[in-house]
């Protein structure tokens, strides 16, 4: 397997970097689109594997639908082929992606209506007109569950009503489905504990995707370790779509933000060792590797909590955080079973040698990367995965000054 060696910069970092496109928003767009019956209404949907084939998915209709490695890909085409009437279909998709827990949302959409079963190799999906109903989630695994139905909803005979109830995570991409929704013309209504769809169908209309801040964090990192650092992010703003724009709160001892008309600019900021930071990401999930590596580099201490569901992402999230901080010797320790402490600590083991496995996780290659700021050069195996959301980060590394090899 194939292993790039990242350095660290011989210059101070002064770059600018154009993020891809959201890859959260562009498939929720692009299945809308579908929906509404003109896939040419979201232009540019970016470059992420999992947005590229689900385009090419959703533009060809194949009686075969491979999904790869992309849990949204694999969930938002099950609900999409469960509403394409008298249309047969196998929705798969690779080994791992078919391990990950899909039964609470074939169970929903069977309750609606739709005929789903699941076989040794996938789906097997057949569309039909769907009644609609109600459905009731108790602290689901994933959102996405719920996304896919929404998406689904206005295309059902009486509409849809999610009672969501329990822990909600990742409730910001619950609200970007309805907001990308509404674009397209559906009537959503979101409550604490309620969901509704109205049915009535979807509209074309021109969609433009924007950029990730989901990728913004790893550039929070990079700016945060190195400690005299500016990166003019380009395009970049906080329009209430993504709520991982909550990055400029979580990096903000850290790092400042300035929003100009280029985009957000992000500086390092002078920082003094202060009370230990307690961070929520129960809606913010995808954060968790950026921000747990950031202080581990420092060497400040952080309680990290909502960390429900990341054993059940393309990696088991924590458990391959805490195998980096023991090769860095960052002393670390879980409490229960959604939080993770990362003590303070003055010593960081350098890697040397060692080569760091991102166990398939695009999110943690990239969160690898920057740690070479501070550890000296850093090998990470299978540096490809990064392909799933930003196959550009190699390169963008690069022109930071960052020195690869490999």
């Amino acid at each position: 397997m194939p292993t790039l060696t990242v350095a660290a910069p011989e210059r101070r970092i002064r770059a600018t970097i154009r993020l891809p496109r959201s890859k959260s928003v562009a498939n929720r767009a692009l299945v809308a689109a579908a929906l509404a019956g003109d896939l040419g209404a979201v232009p540019e949907p970016g470059d992420a594997d999992d947005t590229r084939v689900l385009h090419g998915l959703l533009r060809e209709r194949p009686a075969v639908m491979p999904c790869g490695l992309g849990g949204t890909t694999l969930r938002f085409a099950l609900a999409w082929a469960a509403v394409q009437e008298g249309e047969e279909r196998l929705v798969t998709g690779d080994r791992p992606l078919l391990e990950r827990p899909h039964a609470p949302l074939v169970k929903a959409l069977t309750a609606l209506g739709a005929h789903v079963n699941g076989l040794a190799n996938g789906f097997h999906v057949v569309g039909r007109r769907l009644r609609g109903g109600t459905v009731t989630f108790d602290s689901p695994a994933s959102s996405q569950y719920l996304s896919a139905l929404m998406l689904a909803g206005p295309l059902m005979e009486d509409g849809l009503r999610i009672r969501w109830q329990g822990t909600q995570l990742s409730r910001p991409y619950v609200e970007m489905t309805a907001q990308v929704m509404r674009h397209f013309g559906a009537v959503v209504e979101v409550g604490d504990m309620n969901i509704r769809v109205m049915p009535g169908g979807y509209v074309a209309k021109p969609f433009h995707v924007p950029h990730d801040w989901s990728a913004a964090a790893f550039w929070f990192q990079v700016v945060a370790l190195a400690r005299d650092a500016e990166v003019l992010l380009e395009g970049l703003v906080d329009d209430g779509l993504q709520g991982d724009a909550a990055a400029v709160r979580f990096w903000q001892d850290h790092v400042t933000t300035t929003a100009t008309p280029a985009g957000l600019l992000l500086r390092s900021r002078r920082w003094t060792d202060g009370p230990e930071a307690v961070i929520d990401l129960t809606a913010t999930p995808d954060h968790f590797q950026p921000l747990a590596l950031t202080h581990a580099g420092l060497g400040t201490a952080i309680t990290i909590t909502g960390l429900h569901n990341l054993h059940l992402k393309e990696s088991d999230r924590v458990a391959a955080v805490e195998a980096v901080l023991q090769v860095l010797e960052r002393p670390a320790h879980r409490s229960g079973a959604d939080t993770l402490r990362i003590e303070r600590s003055v010593k960081l083991r350098t890697p040397g040698a060692h080569v760091f496995d991102p166990r398939g996780d695009h999110r943690m290659a990239m969160a690898l990367a920057p740690l070479a700021l501070v550890a000296g050069p850093v090998r990470i195996q299978d540096p490809g995965v990064v392909g799933k959301s930003y196959p550009g980060f190699w390169n963008d590394l690069r022109a930071a000054g960052f020195q690869l090899e490999g």
